[in-house]
């Protein structure tokens, strides 16, 4: 059986640890007990299927997601928004059903 050892982790930062499906299948609980010192990445033949982090980590990560959903969605512009801009600058008096026809 694999045994897992987290008590090594000198430092706060995250280590990234590579494990096998096999290997957390065997020692789901070790892994659990690790997961505030380290990041697992698990892989299944050799490719990155899955990884195991902390709430808090998760929880941060997923906040970072939002605020930058917010700022795409403050640099969003609709069709007829950038049209109306385009005619400002350019003069012109496109609409959106004249390009369409066009």
């Amino acid at each position: 059986m694999f045994a897992l050892n987290c008590n090594n982790v000198e430092n706060k930062d995250f280590v990234m640890k590579k494990v096998n499906v096999t290997q957390v299948q065997d020692s789901f609980d070790n892994f659990l007990n690790c997961i505030d010192q380290e990041q697992i990445v698990i892989e299944k033949e050799g490719k990155a299927i899955a990884t195991l982090i902390n709430y808090e980590e998760w929880k941060r990560l997923k906040q970072l997601e939002m605020e930058l959903m917010d700022e795409d969605e403050e640099n969003f512009y609709t069709v007829e928004e950038v049209i109306a801009e385009y005619n400002q600058i350019h003069g012109t008096e496109f609409t959106v059903e004249n390009l369409k026809n066009d």
